[in-house]
């Protein structure tokens, strides 16, 4: 970097704050929640469905399979490996 550009910076500050934005209703709140919940529900399912072939695939050991599997669907996931 030469000495005009860096004055160049120098003499612009750039605001680094990011925007804040209101929260979402409660309803929107809610609806992506009881979403994330659905999601979670259905992907530990279909991992409980693999068999030892497809978990050896993705990279996924059978026990870490068995105890995502085992999970609340309010807990999120953990590290499958």
């Amino acid at each position: 970097m030469c000495y005009q550009s860096r004055q160049r910076f120098a003499a612009h500050p750039v605001a680094l704050v990011t925007p804040v934005s209101p929260r979402p209703p409660l309803r929107a709140r809610l609806a992506m929640t009881l979403k994330v919940w659905r999601d979670r529900t259905a992907a530990r399912r279909n991992l409980a469905a693999m068999d030892a072939r497809s978990l050896r695939d993705a990279g996924i050991s059978p026990a870490a399979a068995a105890y995502e599997s085992g999970k609340t669907f309010w807990q999120a996931f953990g590290p499958l490996g």
